[in-house]
């Protein structure tokens, strides 16, 4: 049965593989559908269009977008749209972003040093990142923190110790998250991206970030969002189901796939976990349903 994986990354974001390598692999799996979602970027697309040429593979345009949800941040995968409009609307969200990370930094790394963590000179923000998680890493590799941080709590720290103890709301050292909301992603793609999906709604996309519950879920389908992505290797099978009847009921979209980024423990492209296919998926004009 031809396979599908809506969910891949290549080195145009935080893949390790080149889209070429990409493009190998997936004739060698002989998929029929598959989509290059990387974060904020659509640079590798076309490059994976033209690679694929004649091997009967059909290159879905996707992007995985960052989006401010209340004090939360999570992922909405954006698919089928022209991939010159999407990349004027990503500019224009990367170059926003950008400009609220360095309030944001300063900011933060302000409080943190009230707060008496040492923090390094000329800590600049990461495309990858949140701020928090910039700056939590930093506070972590410094010894003069995690000497202070022994004596108080008996325990070396990690990043999410450090947010959740100093940067989440209403901690010592919390700012407002940057970042452009969900809102603002549906109103600028509208009439050219045909899906909005929610992507792994149940996995917190980094350490300082949490999952998202069932109400949130909804709230988010009720922003304009398509769908959900169903199948996706940290997903458990409980929460699959618990997908398949939001979807089911609302009669909603729906995407599954690997989330591949070229690492050697990463879930096979094709598949959401050891032995398991992407069995179906379903957007506006691709796909089939259960």
């Amino acid at each position: 049965m031809p396979g599908f994986d809506l969910h891949l990354h290549s080195a145009c974001s935080d893949g390790k593989l080149s889209v070429s390598e990409i493009a190998q692999i997936l004739k060698e799996k002989k998929l029929k559908y598959c989509a290059l979602a990387d974060h904020n970027s659509v640079d590798g697309i076309q490059e994976l269009i033209e690679a694929l040429e004649g091997s009967g593979i059909k290159v879905i345009p996707a992007v995985e977008l960052t989006a401010k949800q209340n004090e939360n941040e999570v992922h909405i995968l954006a698919y089928d749209f022209n991939i010159k409009a999407a990349a004027k609307i990503i500019k224009e969200r990367n170059e926003i972003v950008y400009s609220q990370k360095i309030k944001e930094m300063a900011d933060a790394v302000k409080l943190s040093r009230e707060a008496g963590f040492k923090i390094t000179d000329g800590l600049s923000p990461s495309e990858k990142h949140p701020v928090s998680l910039t700056i939590a890493l930093d506070i972590c590799s410094n010894d003069a923190n995690q000497n202070f941080f022994l004596k108080k709590y008996g325990k070396r720290f990690v990043a999410e110790d450090v947010y959740y103890e100093y940067q989440a709301p209403g901690k010592l050292c919390a700012v407002e998250r940057s970042g452009v909301t969900v809102e603002w992603l549906v109103q600028k793609f509208k009439g050219i991206a045909q899906d909005f999906i929610i992507a792994h709604p149940f996995v917190s996309v980094s350490v300082v970030t949490r999952p998202l519950d069932e109400f949130e879920i909804k709230n988010l389908l009720e922003i304009g969002l398509t769908g959900v992505e169903i199948f996706h290797n940290k997903t458990t099978t409980e929460q699959m189901d618990l997908l398949k009847r939001i979807v089911k009921e609302r009669s909603l979209h729906y995407t599954g796939g690997s989330d591949f980024h070229g690492r050697e423990t990463d879930t096979p492209i094709g598949q959401y976990g050891p032995g398991c296919f992407v069995p179906s998926f379903l957007l506006t004009n691709y796909g089939s349903d259960f």
